[in-house]
């Protein structure tokens, strides 16, 4: 009996290559980002300043204590990683674990966004850090294996794209969320227009998305188990990771612009509040920002698929250094100005989330084919790790700068401490901005290449597997 070599091998790589997924798969798997992004993003934009100017603690208190709760994952994102690539059982590697991240992330939602309903006030430090080191938890038990899981989706350059895109669109729509509900409920009731009411309606809110999306993506979406559990121990996938330049030029130039945007949250609101003169028309005037993400979503996708993930990295990187700049010609009352600032600030962050998670899932690939393990918890839990970090530096050190340099929100604040503070809202950001474009510059991974590495490894799959069939062929005859 003679083999034909070269058709199986040929039909073996097509048969891989091949992994299209249905549009209504992609829209249930993007559903948890939209409650993530609910149930996170108001840690950043309204606790700073609802803490600090209703609810009795320093804006050093809170920056130092978000800074704590988000520093405690240095423990618990690797372990989460490693469990999650190992676990084994009828519902999958990924699933158990967000549907338990769920229901605490909802808790402490809650707790932290809606502290009035359950507690007295004036709260203590204590109660934010513990609130706020429990969401965290619950983030990182949802969040690694979700975006482990979404990089094991396909194996397709610009398939993930789609994949991280939707799942990006249903983020900036909790974005919008965020705000517009508040504003909403303002308009009909009267109540949800200030940060204080807007928060205390978003963590009611959070209570039930949480638990109904994610619950609908574990019922319509299967995992794919693309790789064998990992037998090695995590030190040695971390030392990979390291070695990994492709990951690494990655990791510092998303880790820039994470702390870049970080920082423009943190202050965002106490600029808005009293450089701008605009605290009842915040809420509003971010929906033009996140108004601008979801509308400019779609062309840098369209933008990445023609010329290549990293050339439109850099170009809505370079727009983030030009527009950033343009906040210090805003003054009190410019609410025109501040809102054009704020649109072109999102068609700029419309590319970032998903093409750096596209290409992250791109050296995932890379890496698991080349240790033939399932490693991509390992590798997101480290992304999710630095994350959360640098948003944690951001705030550690955004908010006591306000204070060094006279800033405070209890108080009436001269010109001077009103100057320092946009200065603090502009310089840092741009400075971020303009390092983590530098740093994308090596980035070596496109298209091109990550197919020939992929069919390098197939080549080499297929010719193991037509040796088991020639050996399984000869011992039948």
């Amino acid at each position: 009996m003679t083999v034909d070599f070269p058709l199986i091998e040929r039909r073996l790589i097509k048969k891989r290559f091949l992994n299209l997924i249905r549009k209504s798969t992609l829209i249930y798997f993007g559903l948890p980002e939209y409650a993530v992004y609910l149930a996170s993003i108001p840690v950043g934009l309204y606790l700073p300043l609802v803490y600090s100017k209703d609810f009795g603690l320093s804006l050093t208190e809170v920056g130092l204590i978000l800074m704590l709760a988000r520093i405690s994952d240095v423990i618990t994102d690797p372990l989460i990683g490693a469990l999650s690539d190992r676990t084994r059982g009828p519902f999958g590697r990924r699933k158990p674990c967000i549907a338990a991240g769920t229901a605490l992330m909802m808790i402490s939602a809650f707790q932290l966004f809606n502290p009035e309903a359950l507690n007295q006030l004036p709260l203590s430090r204590w109660y934010l850090l513990f609130w706020a080191v429990l969401l965290w938890l619950g983030w990182t038990m949802v969040n690694i294996p979700y975006y482990a899981w979404g990089a094991e989706l396909s194996d397709d350059y610009n398939e993930r794209t789609s994949i991280t895109g939707w799942r990006q669109a249903f983020g900036f729509l909790g974005n919008v969320s965020v705000l517009f509900i508040p504003v909403l409920a303002g308009q009909i009731t009267g109540y949800g227009s200030l940060p204080r009411e807007g928060l205390t309606i978003i963590g009611s809110f959070a209570l039930v998305a949480l638990p109904v999306l994610v619950t609908i993506t574990l019922l319509k979406v299967k995992e794919r188990n693309a790789y064998p559990h990992p037998r090695a121990n995590p030190l040695v996938h971390l030392k990979g990771m390291l070695k990994n330049g492709s990951f690494m030029l990655l990791f510092v130039a998303f880790m820039l612009m994470s702390l870049g945007t970080g920082w423009g949250s943190a202050t965002f609101m106490l600029f808005a509040t009293y450089v701008v003169k605009a605290e009842a028309w915040t809420q509003l005037i971010l929906l033009g920002y996140f108004g601008a993400n979801i509308l400019a979503l779609p062309f840098w996708l369209l933008l990445a698929n023609r010329l290549g993930k990293k050339n439109t990295w850099l170009i809505g990187g370079i727009l983030f250094v030009v527009v950033t700049p343009s906040f210090l010609a805003v003054g009190p009352g410019d609410l025109g100005t501040f809102f054009l600032c704020l649109a072109f600030y999102g068609i700029a962050g419309g590319s970032f989330g998903a093409l750096s998670m596209s290409m992250k899932a791109d050296v995932i690939e890379i890496a698991a084919r080349r240790s033939q393990e399932n490693i991509a918890g390992a590798y997101i839990a480290v992304w999710s790790l630095g994350q959360k970090l640098v948003a944690a530096l951001a705030l550690g050190l955004a908010l006591p700068a306000l204070e060094l340099f006279g800033f405070d929100p209890s108080r009436v604040n001269d010109q001077a401490a009103l100057d320092a503070l946009a200065y603090i809202y502009v310089v840092p950001p741009w400075i971020f901005y303009t390092i983590g474009v530098i740093t994308m510059l090596r980035y070596p991974v496109n298209s091109a290449r990550l197919n020939k590495l992929k069919l390098a490894f197939k080549r080499k799959d297929a010719r193991k597997e037509i040796s088991r069939t020639a050996s399984a062929s000869s011992s039948a005859d």
